[in-house]
């Protein structure tokens, strides 16, 4: 399966606040980076996150490792992809090691409200 995980230098971050976008494929205990790229959203002023899951999603992506996730990426997400939620500050291996062990739980809510950027 393709994993998606947005980072910030080698920490899980959120879709919208990341700068870059890892996708793997794991397979038992193998995980092996298939791509990384520029987080496609880095000066929208709305929907970042979407924006980076919509280009995942795009590339394969089946599940999404991440800090937090709005409501608007709930609802993109819904039906598309499982979304799991690890801890602030956990590097990109730890959350790929967490998920691989199953200690990792699929949610399906939002980790916060949304938000109102304003110019």
């Amino acid at each position: 399966m393709r994993v998606a995980v947005p980072t910030t230098n080698g920490i899980v971050d959120g879709p919208g606040e990341a700068m870059k976008v890892r996708i793997y494929e794991v397979s038992g205990n193998e995980v092996k980076l298939v791509e990384e790229y520029d987080i496609p959203a880095l000066k929208a002023m709305a929907a970042r996150g979407v924006h980076m899951l919509r280009s995942a999603i795009e590339k394969g992506a089946t599940s999404f490792l991440l800090v937090e996730i709005g409501p608007p990426g709930v609802r993109y997400l819904s039906g598309k992809a499982k979304i799991y939620i690890v801890p602030q500050g956990t590097s990109v291996d730890s959350a790929l090691n967490m998920f691989r062990s199953g200690k990792l739980i699929e949610t399906t809510a939002p980790t916060h409200e949304e938000h109102h950027h304003f110019i």
